[in-house]
């Protein structure tokens, strides 16, 4: 009897944590690839996928931390303004409606030159 229940709540552990991984979302950037060396005159291009998760309802474009768009497609490509030159870290992140994020992100590192 013991192990039928060590069993049931194992199983429904394995469930539930399964359940909460595919559900918890991933935003993926294609373009510019992570390390990429941009042109700082011109507008960087990002290609992107984004599977918002049961909270996620927008993506939030920032740039070294500051948002510089709000993108309502999960699946597509966003501009990036022309990047003074130096390091920079481009990210999108899901939020709610009420434009808190969720924590469910991409990031990309690039130096443009």
């Amino acid at each position: 009897m013991k192990s039928k229940i060590v069993k049931t709540v194992i199983f429904a552990f394995l469930l539930a944590s399964n359940m909460a991984f595919a559900a918890s979302g991933k935003v993926t950037i294609s373009s510019p690839a992570d390390g990429a060396m941009v042109n700082s005159k011109d507008a960087i291009k990002v290609t992107y996928e984004a599977v918002p998760g049961p909270d996620g309802d927008h993506l939030h474009l920032n740039v070294d931390g500051k948002r510089v768009d709000v993108i309502h497609q999960l699946k597509g490509t966003a501009e990036v303004p022309p990047l003074a030159p130096g390091k920079h870290q481009i990210c999108l992140a899901v939020n709610t409606t009420g434009h808190v994020p969720t924590g469910v992100e991409g990031c990309v590192n690039v130096t443009s030159k």
